[in-house]
């Protein structure tokens, strides 16, 4: 089964936001800056190989990286920890930035298109909803229309290599509500 990529976006999104909150903790050395950069790791770490990411295992590595800091007996122990912290932070967004460049790469040009499909198709008679359909209905009625119809045909099997059909579905739901 494909994961949606709409949701894969939205995590990486939230995590990428996450760093900045977790530089804060850094830049003011709050206490807190360990325990929620272990905990982010983690959160990280489960996400990816949710999604099947072998990159899961850097933030497994990161992670006893931490882990090994905490327990290493070095002078100016704390300062050392959140160097390594500071490290791991910045290892970890650099591997979550990469991961998600090419997925906004692909939604955006995945929404793009459905977008500039919906505007050709919003005047003709064949993409109008019918009363007797629900919303789901016509949304997945014009998805079918969209692969049935000539014009569209390459441009269909185009969206269908880049996004999951569950995305496609959410996205012209969207559109059309717009």
């Amino acid at each position: 089964m494909k994961t949606s990529i709409i949701e894969k976006n939205n995590f990486f999104e939230a995590s990428i936001y996450k760093v900045e909150l977790i530089s804060e903790l850094l830049r003011s050395k709050s206490s807190r800056f360990l325990a929620e950069i272990e905990r982010w790791l983690s959160e990280n770490q489960q996400a990816l190989k949710q999604f099947g990411l072998v990159e899961s295992s850097r933030m497994s590595i990161l992670q006893n990286q931490l882990f090994v800091a905490k327990t290493n007996d070095v002078p100016q122990k704390r300062r050392h920890v959140l160097m390594v912290g500071a490290n791991c932070l910045e290892s970890a967004h650099s591997v979550l930035t990469g991961l998600h460049e090419p997925i906004k790469t692909k939604l955006t040009n995945g929404r793009e298109t459905i977008q500039q499909i919906l505007m050709m198709v919003k005047e003709n008679p064949a993409y109008q909803q019918s009363p007797q359909e629900n919303f789901n209905q016509y949304v997945k009625n014009t998805w079918k229309r969209l692969r049935q119809d000539s014009q569209f045909t390459a441009v269909a099997m185009q969206l269908q290599t880049l996004l999951p059909e569950v995305d496609i579905y959410r996205i012209i739901a969207e559109e059309i509500e717009l």
